[in-house]
């Protein structure tokens, strides 16, 4: 689940470090775009999902090997404080996704290759969902809320799809020969089709979920391309990681513009009241928002240390960015890094 466990992440410059140690707690402006507000989220942090409900949001926490354990941490989407949090220490989460409909959260579980389905009215774990295979890696969620049904990117060589039913909450088929290292989906007008980004060969594919196989594939734009977001009617949105770019395409795959935003770009949103684009770029630790229009940069605002997701709430337009903690692995002989601007969550206006 970890992308630095599938590309190498790039060390940000001192610029970059200047300034997230001087976001946290601050409101900083970039052409009309703040950062209204940062607070801590909780331990090992990785995605959010917006509970369409309630208006709260969702963020997944892995625990660290300083704290093991992992949750679901439940923050208010006014202030960014915790209101409460559901133990899954025993399969920490990274990916989440939400049915709206049930009311369900489905998370993937990396360490243990695994999902779980939890009731967010009563913090209850209704499942733990496996593909009964030896080797797994689970990373992305895609509800189609529709069907009821759940998609589960499995990073590999190749890559494969877990389809979970949503109403019994188990596996039940999967989608494979994807390619090697899947890792972002998309719907685009319609859940007859997934459109999905094959980092290993710098590509989009098209699913069609009917007959499980790839339609077609086109290039992505930019080298390693990762996570993969639609306007929901004729465009796609793909951040590329190793190149720091943002592509648009059309859904036949024709490149639109790529729009450079910074080193590792990983988390993409969109905002269709807007129509802004939001890339979370966890090398330089800053969130670009780009006009849906003419394709130009509005903003780099600074938020965080390592900024990995981002969430659009359609009810408010307000962006929000889950910025996980720098540091790495601890080095023999070498002093623990200890990052005061990690594991938090930021507001942009």
């Amino acid at each position: 689940m970890r992308l630095n466990r599938l590309t190498r992440n790039k060390a940000f410059s001192g610029k970059s470090m200047l300034m997230a140690s001087a976001f946290l707690g601050l409101s900083i402006s970039a052409m009309g775009q703040q950062a209204a507000r940062s607070a801590p989220a909780g331990t090992g942090i990785y995605e959010a999902a917006i509970n369409a409900k309630d208006g709260y949001i969702y963020v997944t926490g892995a625990g660290s090997r300083k704290a093991p354990g992992g949750a679901i941490y439940k923050i208010d989407p006014a202030d960014l404080s915790r209101v409460d949090s559901i133990s899954l220490k025993e399969n920490p989460p990274f990916g989440i996704g939400i049915n709206n409909k049930t009311g369900i959260a489905y998370t993937t579980n990396t360490r243990t290759n695994s999902v779980s389905a939890v009731d967010l009215n009563t913090g209850k774990l209704l499942a733990t969902i496996t593909n009964g295979a030896d080797k797994s890696h689970t990373r992305e969620v895609l509800v189609d809320e529709q069907n009821n049904l759940v998609y589960i990117t499995d990073v590999g060589d190749p890559s494969n799809i877990w389809v979970i039913d949503g109403k019994t909450n188990t596996y039940v088929a999967a989608i494979g020969n994807l390619g090697k290292t899947v890792t972002g989906m998309a719907f685009l007008n319609g859940t007859d089709k997934l459109y999905v980004t094959v980092m290993g060969n710098n590509s989009i594919a098209v699913v069609d979920l009917k007959n499980k196989k790839i339609e077609k594939s086109f290039p992505s734009g930019g080298e390693s391309p990762v996570n993969i977001i639609s306007d929901g009617k004729d465009r796609l949105f793909v951040t590329n990681q190793k190149s720091g770019t943002v592509t648009v395409l059309d859904k036949e795959g024709k490149l639109i513009k790529s729009i450079a935003t910074g080193d590792g770009a990983i988390g993409i949103a969109f905002d269709p009241q807007k129509n802004r684009i939001y890339s979370a770029n966890r090398g330089t630790g800053t969130t670009t928002v780009i006009d849906g229009t003419g394709y130009h940069v509005l903003a780099d605002v600074a938020t965080g240390s390592k900024p990995n997701n981002v969430k659009v709430n359609p009810a408010t337009g307000e962006a929000f960015v889950v910025n996980k903690t720098g540091g790495g692995r601890p080095v023999e002989g070498q002093p623990v890094v200890i990052d005061k601007n990690g594991d938090t969550i930021t507001k942009i206006n």
